[in-house]
């Protein structure tokens, strides 16, 4: 008998932040998750390295191919969600940081692509922050994502080399292939995780 999925409902953007590690099976700082949805359920998510801090310091041609994959590979569910997953602190402005200006612009680059965006967040090391439905996010307490009945403290999460090592076949650093593992996914409406 094939067992049936866990239901996980995230009614906020804490909850889907204490999910977020169980839907995708890993730990990744300095990455980006894109998690496709389909009605209500995911169809899986996506991880992508984010661009080092000098580029978003001086953004050139390196950050816009890389906003481009980020929406190329949002376009291909009903809605999104992004995730920005980051060591560096956000500040009491999270907007002002480099990471917060990266995640507003790509909620406001996908918005334009024609995605439909359920939360563009930013988890750093002082807190976390929603750019969506707000001009100015506020920086909440890391504590809010552990205190969700969601957050499971003992999910075992593993490292994203250890992720490559038991899912080969699932990860690619060529464009052309993350396009087409990307399109796999959502033709699949599996709920597992690409990195």
């Amino acid at each position: 008998m094939k067992a049936q999925p866990t239901v996980l409902r995230a009614t906020s953007s804490a909850n889907f932040l204490a999910a977020l590690p169980r839907l995708t099976g890993m730990t990744a700082p300095e990455s980006c998750f894109v998690v496709l949805f389909n009605g209500k359920r995911t169809l899986g998510a996506a991880r992508i390295d984010l661009p080092p801090l000098e580029q978003l310091e001086r953004p050139g041609d390196e950050i816009e191919h890389w906003l481009r994959q980020m929406a190329e590979i949002a376009l291909k569910g009903d809605a999104v969600a992004v995730v920005v997953n980051t060591d560096a602190q956000l500040s009491k402005q999270p907007v002002s940081s480099p990471h917060g200006t990266l995640t507003g612009v790509l909620a406001d680059v996908l918005h334009a692509a024609g995605a439909s965006v359920r939360d563009a967040l930013v988890v750093a090391s002082d807190g976390w922050a929603s750019f969506v439905g707000t001009n100015f996010p506020e920086l909440h307490s890391l504590d809010e994502i552990q205190q969700s009945p969601l957050y499971d403290p003992d999910h075992v999460l593993l490292g994203v080399d250890e992720w490559r090592a038991q899912h080969p076949g699932r990860t690619a650093e060529d464009p052309n292939e993350i396009t087409n593992m990307t399109a796999q996914m959502c033709a699949s409406g599996s709920q597992e995780n690409r990195s």
